[in-house]
C-alpha cells in the first residue's frame, strides 16, 4: 500500500522504525540467549576434556572411562551446566527458604514419619536434603549394610531387589521414597537397591534428622512411638532404637 499523504508517509516510516527496532531487540535476545547457552557449553566440554586428559594419564579401564563421559553427559542434558545445590547456597537465607519449600516440601510430607510435622518443621527438614546422583547399575545400597539414610527420588527409577540380584520385589519412580526406617532404627537394610537408569535422588540422614527433632519434643515422642512399633513389628532388641528416653539430644 502507497501512502498517500504526508500524515500517511509519516506513519508508515514510524512504523517501520518501530518494526525494524522491535526486530533487532527480538534478534539481539536470541544471540543473547544462545551465547549464553555456548558460553555454557563451552564449560562443560572443557570440563570434560580435563577428565578425560586425567583418565588418560591414570589409564583407566574404557568401560568407566565411559560411564564417567555418560555421567557427565547427563549431568549437562539434566542441568544444562547450572549446580543447583550452589545456586540455592548462594541466595540469602529468606530465599533460600522459599526456593528450598517450593522444590521439597511435597517431597517430605508424602513420608508417614512426618506426619503432623509442623510446618516449621517442614521448613528446617527441607533445607537439610543434600542431592546425589546414580548411574545405570549403581547400588545406593546393598542388603545386610548399616542403614542411616533415606532417599527420595526425584527423578529416575530404582528396583528393590533380593540378594541373588534378580529377584525384584519393588520398582520405584520419581515421587516415590525408601529407607525411612533407617531414621528410626540401627539395623541392617533388609534388601538391595539399585538404580534402573540416570537417578537423581535427595538424602536425609539419621544425624541430621536427630539433630532437627531435637528443637521439636512433640515431634521427637512421636518418633519414638513409631520407632518402638516397628521395633515389635520386627522383633528387635531394644538397642535397636536410634534414640534413648533418658537422653533426649538422641532422638
Amino acid at each position: 500500500i502507497t501512502p498517500k499523504t504526508n500524515a500517511q508517509t509519516l506513519y508508515t516510516i514510524l512504523l517501520e522504525i518501530l518494526g525494524a527496532g522491535m526486530y533487532g531487540y527480538v534478534i539481539g535476545n536470541i544471540a543473547s540467549l544462545l551465547a549464553n547457552v555456548d558460553v555454557a557449553r563451552a564449560q562443560y566440554l572443557d570440563k570434560l576434556e580435563k577428565v578425560n586428559t586425567f583418565m588418560r594419564f591414570r589409564k583407566i579401564p574404557e568401560d568407566i572411562q565411559e560411564n564417567i563421559r555418560n555421567y557427565y553427559e547427563y549431568l549437562w542434558e539434566s542441568r544444562r551446566g547450572y549446580d543447583e545445590a550452589q545456586v540455592i547456597t548462594d541466595l540469602p537465607p529468606p530465599l533460600k527458604m522459599k526456593v528450598a519449600l517450593h522444590l521439597n516440601r511435597d517431597v517430605i510430607e508424602k513420608v508417614p514419619i512426618f506426619k503432623g510435622a509442623s510446618d516449621d518443621l517442614i521448613r528446617q527438614l527441607v533445607l537439610k536434603l543434600q542431592p546425589a546422583v546414580y548411574t545405570p547399575g549403581d547400588y545406593v545400597f546393598r542388603k545386610g549394610e548399616s542403614g542411616s539414610t533415606m532417599f527420595f527420588i526425584i527423578r529416575g527409577s530404582v528396583e528393590v531387589i533380593a540378594e541373588d540380584g534378580k529377584t525384584v520385589y519393588a520398582m520405584l519412580t520419581e515421587g516415590n521414597f525408601f529407607g525411612e526406617i533407617a531414621l528410626l532404627l540401627k539395623q541392617p537394610r533388609t534388601a538391595s537397591v539399585r538404580a534402573v537408569e540416570y537417578c537423581d535422588l535427595y538424602t536425609l540422614d539419621q544425624d541430621t534428622f536427630n539433630n532437627v527433632i531435637e528443637d521439636y519434643p512433640e515431634f521427637a515422642h512421636h518418633v519414638r512411638q513409631m520407632a518402638r512399633q516397628r521395633q515389635q513389628e520386627l522383633g528387635l532388641e531394644d538397642s535397636a532404637i536410634t534414640h534413648d528416653d533418658s537422653q533426649q539430644s538422641n532422638y
